[in-house]
């Protein structure tokens, strides 16, 4: 071997390794990407239990001055709160709790798509739990307030009291309808990360092959 073709050959060695090195930093740029992608659709999800945490005290005070207002039982107040407080946990450890963020990374993407399912799952009983408890609170605040009526003598508590059983009706309804929207929304996130996750593994197959 002459020294031309020693030349060459080193030339295409150092060519290889540049080669390699370039192949492994677009990698690693892409599993950055595709990390900030899958982090960045699930974000809206944890500002909102961030919003629904910084909304209780304003719910808990708000609805003690109803309670008072309306002569509602103590029973129904705390009932409610209890509802609330434990919808706000359960939305944190499904949410939020059982997904970190090296669950994003490449090695885990196939136990990031269990933790997903897991989570749609759990969200699905939450939901099957908590509406027949909402509808059910909904109505016996109603009731509580409708039946405190003939007791009161003055009109415009009379009044105040007959508009929040409507409003409360019609309120009840919006809230029904936007908690089962969000659920959806927050189902067709998991779906959308899992789908992406999934095009990530076939093309990782598709390279190696």
């Amino acid at each position: 071997m002459n020294i031309s073709e020693n030349i060459e050959l080193a030339e295409l060695k150092s060519q290889m390794e540049n080669l390699k090195k370039q192949l492994s930093d677009q990698e690693i740029i892409n599993d950055k990407l595709i990390r900030e992608s899958m982090k960045k659709k699930m974000s809206w999800i944890k500002k909102y239990i961030i919003f629904e945490v910084c909304l209780m005290p304003l719910i808990i005070f708000a609805w003690l001055g109803i309670r008072y207002y309306c002569h509602l039982s103590w029973a129904n107040y705390f009932f409610m709160i209890i509802m609330c407080l434990v919808s706000i946990i359960v939305d944190y450890f499904i949410n939020i709790n059982s997904i970190k963020d090296d669950d994003y990374n490449r090695n885990n993407l196939v136990e990031t798509i269990k933790k997903l399912t897991k989570m749609k799952r759990q969200r699905a009983i939450q939901m099957i739990i908590q509406m027949p408890l909402l509808v059910c609170w909904i109505l016996w605040a109603g009731i509580e307030a409708y039946n405190a009526l003939p007791g009161i003598a003055n009109e415009f508590q009379q009044g105040f009291i007959q508009g929040g059983i409507i409003g409360g009706a019609i309120g009840g309804v919006i809230g029904i309808i936007f908690a089962v929207s969000l659920y959806f929304k927050m189902q067709r996130t998991n779906d959308e990360i899992i789908n992406q996750i999934n095009e990530t593994i076939n093309d990782d197959i598709n390279v190696e092959q």
